[in-house]
This record gives C-alpha cells, structure tokens and sequence, in this order.
C-alpha cells in the first residue's frame, strides 16, 4: 500500500488508488511528506499515459476513525466526499483542504482500502485537544481580554498553536509601542489531569523596565544643532506634556537611522551623510535611558547642472519650475520665510528633487501619458572643468504614447441609476485618460452621500491597446431617515423637529422632505422637492410650501406669520463643470402681531403685505465634502428682485455673496484618497449682503448679526448684539428692535480644521464683521473681532456645533460659548 504524507493540501492531479494522503504536525512529517507526496503525483501520470480514461475511483463507503469528540457525520460531511460517488486526486485534494480547515484536528491520514474488494475510504483522525482556560501571567500594562480576542484564543475552542503565537506577537508589540521592548514570554500548554482531551493555555510574561527616553545626544555634528537633529527624529525625550512621554520603541529609532536623519541632511545637500553607530544606555533602576548617535555629516553639495531629456508634451522650462522654483510661496508674498530657490548654484534638495520628479510623473499621468516614465537622476561632478562639490542632476523622460478612456464601467449600485453616478464623473470614453479627474470623479460620486463611505478607489485597467478601463465601486446604504429630536437656532430657541428625508427617490438623486417644527416660538411645516435632473436632462428644479409661526426670542414683542411657495431652476454654465446658474420666483404672504404689552413695535407693528420675488444666482463649487471639506472652493452670488412689474409690497433689490477657500495641509495616519487618517485644512471665508430700495415692510429680509444661531454669525458675541450704531447687549435699553438691522455687512472668517473622521471635526478660528444702515456706510476698516474654538459633531439627530469664542471688542471683552444643533447647522 503506497502513503502519502504532507503538511499541507497535496499537488493537483490523478488518485492513485491504494494512495493515503496525511497532514502530520511537525515539521520532520512536513519534509517527509513533500517527498513521498511525489509518488502519488507521477504513478497515476505514468498509469494515465497508458489508460486515459483512467483516474476516477468509486467509493462503496466511508469511514472514520479517531473521532471522539467530534462526531464521524461531521467529518464526513466536512470532507465533502459521500459514499457512492466517484473521486480522483483533486476530490482528495479538496476533501484534505475542507477537514484541515474547520480547526479541529492536530493529524490528518487519509486511505483508500480495496483489501475486501471494495473501496473504502478511510478517515483517521487526531483530534486537538479543548482549551479549557486560557490566562496570561503577569501583564500589567496591556489588558488580557484584548490580547485573548486579538489572538482569537476562545475557551472551550480547538488548540490553536497559530493563536498562541499571535498572542505573543501581540504582546510584544503592545509593549514595544509602550516604551517595554526587552519583555520575556513563555507560552506553557499543560494538560488537564483526568481529562486526556483538554488543556490549559497558560503565557508567563515578565514586562521588564519600561525605557523612558530622557535625553538623544549627538557625535560628530557640525552643520546642526543637537535641538534641530532631535526635531527631525521621531524618537524624542520625554517632556512635560502627556503627549511626550519619551517611550523607547526600537523600531521608530531604526527608521530615524535609516530614513529621517539621512533625509534631514539630504535636504541641505549633504549626500555623503552617514551614521556611524548609536548607543542605548539604560539605567536598569529608573529605566530612564540615554541615546547617543555618532554621525558623519560629510560635504555639502550645491547643484551644478540640471537637464531634462526625453520630453516633447511639455516644455522643458514648465517641467523645471516643479523643482528649480520654490521661493516661499505665500508667506514670501508677505515678506515671510526664507529664499528655497532651488536654480543652479543652491544647496543641492535630493529629497526636493526626487519630490519633484513624482510631481512631473503626475502631470504626465493627469495628460493622458499613463506609461510615461521620468527617471531621476544624479552625480557628482568629476573631471576637469568641474567645480568641488557640485552635482549633475536631471531627469530622462520616456513618454511613451497617450492613453484615452475606452470604457467607463459602475457597479454595485442596485437602486441608483446609472445616470445619477455618471453626472459626477468627469471623464467619458474617447477622453484622454487623466489620473486628476479620475480622482475628482470619485472624490463626486463619494459625496453624493448614497453609498457606504469610504469607496473604493476606481479600478483601473489598461486594454491590449494601451488604452484604460475604469470602473468605479460602490455599495449602496440606507439613505431615507425620520428625523425627530430637539434643535437650538434660528432665532427661535429650543425647538422639537418631526420630519421625514429622502435625498434620493427613486434611485435617481430626486429629494424630498417634509418637516415640522414646533416649540414655544416656532409652529412651522415645510414640504419640498427636488430634482437634480429634470426629464433627465442637465436643468435642476425644487419646489418648497412653507406655513409657518415664529416668534423670536431676540425680539419677544411679538409673532411672524408667513405661508408661501418658492421654486427655483438651475441650469449648467457652457463649457465649465462646476458653475450653474439659477432662477427661480418666490411668493409668500406676511403677517405680524405685536403682543399687547409690547413698547416696542417697530418690528411687529407692520401692517401684513404679500412679497413676490424674482431669484436670481450663480455658483461655482469644488469642495470635497458638504459639511467638513479639506480641499477646493465655494462661490455663490445671489440677487433678489422684489417689486415694481412683480407686485407686492417690497420694493427693494437684496445681494448676498459667499465664498470659502479650503487648502489642505497634512494628515496623519492614513495613506491614499480613501483612507482614514486626520487631515487638517487651512480654510478662509467670505460673506457679504447689501440691500438697495425700501424693505420697512418686511424687517426680516434685513441683516443681523452676532452669535451662530440667527442673522449673520460673528462668534464671541450675543446674538443680535453688533448693529449700526455699535455695540448693543440683548434687551439693552437705548435701541429699538428696528435699529438692531441694518442693510449692508460683511463678514470674514480663518480657521485651520482638523477632521477626525467623516463625523467629528475641530477648528481653530478667526472671525471679523461689522453690520451698517446701508450700502454707502460700508467701513471694512471697523470690523469686531472674535477668535476661539469649536467642535462639529453628526449625530443621529443631526449636526450639532460647539464653539467657545473671544470677543475682543465687547465694551468688557470675555469669552462666549454658542451651542447649535439641527440639521440647519
């Protein structure tokens, strides 16, 4: 009878039978195994050379042996091998495979027997034994259920050797990034007396002394500073702060060695850097350690010649600028910074110079060249002529061939349309393939807010022509939601909210809501629609009803009925991608009621008086997320007409303008436009209004400003405190309501954000506005002042926004913290 052993599935191909295949545990049955596993793989090729036909064997039955705990139906029915079927070689294969992987056995044999005249194949089996307990001796610093869930070490589960060692990489690894690298473990597994079928995992660990980094010394440094060396280092001293707490971890100080140092001096032209050696030196009392580098800075090299060879898309004055052109950017302009031209005669950047190669690459990419290959390079200047310590850099260019779209593929999207995806995509097939629209398509189809977040990046795949297929990913998540909750702002205070949201009926991005708002100042009920495409064509169309009471808690003299209907249509501007403009006619009645004891009634007193307007508007939008974008802009500039051949009792011509600039900054973590990762982002913003004609009628189409929740904001002051006259605290006596608008303002506001995730971001900021009678009074050089800090949150509810902010210019400067929350945030 012929065996066949090995650790593992055997090679494809013919059963022998009389053949057995086993999966012993060590690794002598491994090696034992690889050579007897040939035998069964080249008898039944050489007797299939003479039969064909031959190769299959019938099975009369099946049996098991070895099986105690688990029963003999299990193995079989894992085995996926049934008595009276017929098997070969690869059944055998697949049937090794199937029972090796539920876990439950340390030896595996399996035997054909045709000693009766009948096949029998033969399952023997070594069962491993229970882990009844698993506990981890001595581990103070890591907890032990997460080493246990990390490992996968389940009580009352199969002995897993593959676990054990997980747990043990896991351990050390934990430790290692806690400053504890030297640990010592010692994985026991002890049987269980009168219970031949379990046993118990036990892992002794001895922590060791934690190393703390107390001081980074540097040898052999001329050109910087120890203080600027250790700044280049991920591995740094502990300090004052939590957030240094100087823990040694061998491998970020291995890639400070090889990687940060070297790349700290390359970037001043010393190419010959070296580290000689370092020294960890321990204090085995106090674990507090001293490290100490020795390093050869060696030369410095200044750039003698640079060329570019190889290019005829681009001009070779356009490619030099993404390395020869670097002066400071923005802080140059203002008179900040220092000179990094980077021309022939400065400090050799090799790091800026390879830098700049990958950004040649991409422009390249971004024009179609999708194999096109740019070849840095540099050397030494030797020979006569050449000056000392000089280089020759430059960049072979292989441009290869453009490459053009030739198929534009979506899947995974079972209810929205193809259409509605394909709106945001930027490319269409014949185009020249450009790897940046790739990305702002994906960057749209994300946004879209329809698919579970983050998507995959697009696959893409070049055609034996040379050409690419795209294709893009999504997978569709539930986007209808009922909304019920509470929400501060608006003027009106604390509110409850009833409300049903679908932003994309019917699969084709159609919106549709319907909401009530109730609460002590606030009766109102809004119905809208709107479709992105109407009869799928590239104009836009919404409707909005809208019945509504509302007394405001900064003017509580009195009510404000209004009922109405806005619509409005948006069409494409030609030739640009992001830029629409819209049209659109509101009509609404107003009706006023001034309580009784009111004073003040130069606000409620009005008479009711129908507004009908003419809306017009255009925008252009790049951001790349609706609530925490990192990158791109915002511009949008709309007019309201109102009177004159329209009707109604305005008479007046309302502009409003908004613009917002984002420009990403770093991130930490993550790498790639899908991953995670914290981004921070530069932003700065811009609103302005200015109302022409007479709007006594209708106090509310007016500006205030002041706080977050009504009118315009300016964060570090009251709501409706900052008005024409100045200065005025809420309910101050000395101003009417009427006096707190005014007719013209404008606002300004800079901020860096870091976004933690797509639902939790924080910013610092920058606020400055003023608000004025009118048009003519606007004085930009008498702006209030406010600066602070926020965080902005979705929740389930909704948005919510946190800001503490300082307002300079109050006649007693302080602090003020602004709540809001609601899905106006």
């Amino acid at each position: 009878m012929m065996r066949y052993m090995a650790s593992g599935p055997a090679p494809a191909g013919r059963w022998a039978p009389g053949s057995s295949r086993r999966i012993p545990a060590g690794i002598r049955g491994f090696l034992r195994g690889i050579l007897l596993g040939l035998l069964p793989v080249l008898v039944p090729l050489a007797a299939n050379a003479q039969n064909p036909a031959g190769g299959l064997v019938r099975i009369d039955s099946v049996v098991v042996r070895g099986a105690v705990r688990v029963v003999a139906a299990d193995v079989i029915g894992a085995s996926g091998i049934q008595a009276g079927s017929l098997a070969s070689g690869f059944d055998v294969n697949r049937a090794v495979k199937n029972i090796w992987a539920t876990g439950q056995y340390e030896d595996l044999v399996v035997r054909l027997d045709e000693s009766t005249g009948r096949n029998v194949l033969i399952l023997e089996v070594v069962e491993r034994p229970l882990m009844r307990l698993v506990r981890i001796v001595g581990l103070e610093s890591i907890s032990q259920r997460d080493v246990i869930e990390d490992a996968g070490l389940e009580e009352d589960a199969p002995l897993s050797r593959n676990g054990i060692a997980r747990a043990e990489g896991f351990i050390r690894e934990e430790l290692r990034r806690r400053g504890v690298p030297y640990a010592q473990i010692e994985p026991r597994i002890q049987p269980v007396p009168g219970d031949d079928g379990s046993v118990d995992i036990l892992l002794d660990v001895v922590e060791g002394q934690r190393v703390t980094i107390a001081e980074v010394g540097f040898a052999g440094n001329e050109q910087f500073s120890d203080e600027e060396l250790r700044g280049a280092m991920n591995t740094k001293p502990e300090g004052f702060f939590w957030f240094r707490a100087g823990n040694y971890d061998d491998i970020d100080f291995e890639l400070d060695l090889v990687e940060s140092l070297p790349d700290h001096y390359y970037q001043a032209g010393f190419l010959d850097f070296e580290v000689l050696g370092d020294t960890l030196i321990v204090d085995p009392t106090t674990g507090k350690a001293r490290i100490e580098v020795h390093v050869d800075e060696g030369d410095q090299y200044r750039l003698g010649d640079f060329r570019i060879d190889g290019n005829t898309a681009f001009e070779s004055d356009r490619l030099r600028q993404h390395f020869t052109d670097d002066s400071g950017g923005i802080l140059s302009i203002l008179g900040l910074g220092e000179d990094r031209s980077r021309g022939v005669g400065r400090v050799f950047d090799v790091v800026a110079f390879e830098d700049a190669a990958e950004q040649v690459r991409q422009l390249y990419y971004d024009e179609g060249y999708l194999f096109a290959q740019v070849e840095p390079y540099w050397e030494r200047a030797t020979g006569p002529g050449a000056a000392p310590y000089t280089v020759s850099a430059g960049w072979r260019i292989l441009e290869g061939d453009q490459a053009y779209v030739n198929r534009i593929g979506i899947a995974g999207n079972d209810f929205t349309y193809d259409r509605v995806i394909r709106e945001k995509i930027y490319l269409l097939p014949g185009d020249i393939y450009s790897q940046a629209l790739v990305l702002q398509s994906y960057q749209n189809i994300q946004s879209l807010g329809f698919f579970e977040t983050p998507l995959p990046f697009p696959d893409i795949r070049t055609t034996e022509t040379g050409d690419v297929d795209i294709t893009f990913n999504v997978e569709e998540k539930q986007t209808g939601s009922l909304q019920f909750g509470t929400a501060v702002g608006g003027g009106v205070g604390l509110s409850g909210f009833l409300g049903y949201d679908q932003p994309n009926l019917f699969g084709q991005a159609k919106a549709g809501s319907v909401r009530w708002d109730f609460g002590r100042y606030i009766n109102s009920f809004t119905l809208s629609f709107t479709d992105p495409a109407l009869f799928q064509s590239t104009v836009s169309g919404s409707v909005s009803l809208f019945n509504s009471t509302d007394r405001f808690y900064q003017f509580a003299t009195g009510r404000r009925r209004r009922a109405g209907f806005t619509t409005r249509f948006g069409l494409p501007i030609p030739g640009s991608l992001r830029t629409r403009f819209f049209v659109g006619y509101s009509l609404s009645r107003t009706e006023y009621e001034s309580f009784r004891r009111s004073e003040d009634t130069s606000v409620f007193g009005l008479p009711p008086g129908f507004l009908s307007s003419l809306l017009l508007g255009i925008t252009r939008q790049t951001l790349n997320h609706p609530l925490f974008p990192t990158s791109g802009s915002s511009q949008t500039w709309n007019v309201e007409l109102n009177g004159g051949p329209l009707g109604g009792a305005g008479d007046f011509i309302k502009h409003t303008a908004e613009a917002q600039w984002m420009i990403p900054v770093g991130q930490v973590g993550g790498d790639g436009p899908n991953s995670a990762g914290i981004r921070f982002a530069l932003g700065l913003g811009a609103q302005g209004g200015a109302l022409f004609g007479d709007a006594s009628r209708f106090p509310f189409e007016s500006f205030w400003m002041g706080g977050v929740q009504f009118g315009e904001t300016l964060r570090g002051y009251d709501e409706t405190t900052i008005t024409p006259r100045g200065y005025y605290p809420e309910r101050a006596d000395g101003i009417t309501q009427v006096d707190r608008l005014g007719n013209a303002y404008f606002s300004a506001t800079a901020e860096l954000k870091a976004v933690l995730n797509s639902n939790l971001a924080m910013s610092t900021f920058y606020d400055v506005g003023n608000l004025w009678r009118g048009p003519g009074d606007i004085n930009t050089s008498r702006l209030y002042r406010g600066a602070g800090f926020g965080v902005q949150l979705v929740t389930p509810f909704g948005p919510i926004g946190l800001d503490y902010a300082y307002g300079f210019d109050k006649p007693q400067p302080g602090w003020q913290l602004h709540f809001k929350m609601g899905p106006n945030f």
